[in-house]
């Protein structure tokens, strides 16, 4: 887990020797700190996993499992470009090289190395990697608005299909409690308490009319909408006897189907 106060590194070599020296000459660096070492494959993968460090320091050439082995699995886990990974070898030939660029390696270094110069080379990768998080967060985020944007595509050509009219305010009232239900969906099963006001504070209002706009919505769309549509959807034929759904069971029927349907919990 990372420390706010320290960058975090982890150490990777098969000479003991090395590493206790490393580790030493971390420990005098402001903000810097060797969290923990290992001297083989299997133990140095399963510590980076563990201690999720900010940097590691790999050498290739390890028993076990070598070093390409360690980055393979880091890539096949995803979290190689959350790291900063510096590689050490003693075979650093060019077609190694040409190897290496098929993995987000952020520095590599010919052994025998200076240990004040790979201090130096993490200090230097220090000073991108909030830029290299902060580019991560943006570019997640972007992500999640995107698919939330799709979600609320789908939502309203689902609206338009079932004839509710879009120049009314229970429109956008019951787009938004789809929405919100998707994410959520007990929040239906608290729609006064909970679903209304969220929905009313959005839009400046009070939750007894969110409450109204939306049973209007659905009535009109039940009594002049696509009903073939509507039957289609809700498994039955609309007639008199069955009635047209409450609100809850309107959009608990319609957020669930969206979960089952993309497989999704939004957060």
């Amino acid at each position: 887990m990372h420390n706010n106060d320290f960058t975090e590194v982890v150490i990777v070599d098969q000479d003991q020797n090395f590493t206790q020296k490393f580790k030493q000459e971390l420990k005098g660096s402001e903000k810097l700190e060797c969290v923990a070492t290992a001297n083989d494959g299997y133990s140095g993968l399963e510590t980076i996993l563990e201690e999720d460090p900010d940097h590691v320091v790999i050498d290739l050439i390890l028993p076990n499992i070598d070093g390409l082995s360690i980055l393979d699995r880091l890539q096949e886990e995803n979290i190689i470009n959350e790291l900063n990974v510096i590689i050490l070898s003693s075979f650093l030939n060019e077609k190694m090289i040409n190897l290496l660029q098929n993995y987000e390696i952020d520095y590599f270094m010919s052994k025998p190395v200076d240990l004040a110069c790979v201090k130096s080379r993490i200090k230097d990768l220090n000073k991108n990697y909030d830029f290299k998080q902060y580019s991560k967060k943006v570019s997640d985020q972007s992500a999640k608005e995107n698919k939330n944007n799709n979600i609320n595509l789908e939502i309203t050509s689902l609206l338009d299909e079932f004839g509710v009219p879009a120049n009314i305010r229970g429109y956008l009232y019951l787009r938004n409690a789809i929405f919100l239900s998707i994410s959520d969906l007990n929040l239906v099963n608290s729609i006064t308490k909970k679903l209304y006001p969220k929905i009313a504070i959005k839009f400046s209002t009070e939750s007894n009319r969110v409450e109204r706009a939306i049973r209007h919505a659905i009535k009109v769309a039940w009594e002049r909408g696509n009903q073939s549509k509507i039957a289609e959807y809700f498994g039955y034929s609309i007639s008199e006897t069955i009635g047209r759904p409450t609100n809850a069971q309107f959009i608990a029927k319609v957020a669930d189907n969206f979960r089952l349907k993309n497989n999704m919990i939004i957060n």
